[in-house]
Parts: structure tokens; C-alpha cells; sequence
């Protein structure tokens, strides 16, 4: 007599469901923590990888090593001379800067400065990375 409406979802199926995606968020979540950071890092590592190529060019074209004070110093030398179009020479990581190493004639993309997120980010790096970056307090 009595018809029983099978259209909904019990609250034991409900919990499950919610239980399921907990998991699922749980798992992905970490993924996508410090995208953006990561994102960043890894753009001022291409942009010092350009920088050192000019640097490498002018050594190489000239017979001289370009020198300078600071990093700026140097991305503005080599603007003048034609081996690198300086279009904005601040990095892309929050409190990250630039190192040029006058004694090696390499820059580096210094994050000492940087949160303790964007730090962390160094041991995810490639070996090939790792070379481009320096946490040091030097700046």
C-alpha cells in the first residue's frame, strides 16, 4: 500500500559523498599551494638565465668581462651595448633580488628577502635551477 520515494539521497549517502571529496580536496590541495610563487621563482630563473647568456655574449664579443657594482649596474651596461633589452630589471618573486657575483661574472636571483614559503620552494628545484638561485644574505 505504502510506496516508498526512492528519489533522494539518504544521510548516509550524503556523508559519504562529503566524506569522498574531503579526500579528494585533501589530496590536491597541496598541489596547488604556492603556485604562484613557484611561478614566479621559476620566471626570475629563465630571466637570469638571459641575463648570464648576455653576460657570456659581451665576455665573448669583446674580450672583456663586464663589471659593476650591483646587478642593476650591470643589466644597464649591457642595455647600452646592445646585448640585452632591459625592459623591467626588478625580479618577479615577492622579496627577491638580484646578485651579480663580481668575482665569477654570474647573477643569480638572490631570495633571501623572500617569505619563508618562496624559500621553501628551493629544494623542489633542479640541480640545473639550484645554480641560478642563492639564499644567502648577500644582495
Amino acid at each position: 500500500m505504502h510506496q516508498k520515494n526512492t528519489k533522494g539521497l539518504t544521510l548516509m549517502e550524503l556523508i559519504i559523498v562529503l566524506a569522498l571529496l574531503a579526500i579528494i580536496a585533501a589530496i590536491l590541495i597541496p598541489m596547488f599551494v604556492n603556485t604562484t610563487d613557484r611561478a614566479r621563482l621559476r620566471s626570475d630563473i629563465q630571466s637570469a638565465r638571459v641575463i648570464q647568456n648576455a653576460i657570456d655574449l659581451y665576455r665573448v664579443e669583446t674580450g672583456t668581462v663586464v663589471s659593476g657594482a650591483n646587478a642593476d649596474a650591470v643589466m644597464r651596461r649591457l642595455a647600452e651595448e646592445g646585448y640585452l633589452e632591459l625592459r623591467n630589471s626588478a625580479t618577479q618573486t615577492d622579496g627577491a633580488v638580484w646578485y651579480y657575483d663580481d668575482t665569477t661574472h654570474r647573477i643569480y636571483v638572490n631570495i633571501y628577502g623572500s617569505p619563508e614559503s618562496v624559500r621553501g620552494l628551493y629544494e623542489s628545484l633542479s640541480d640545473a635551477e639550484k645554480q641560478m638561485v642563492m639564499v644567502s644574505r648577500r644582495s
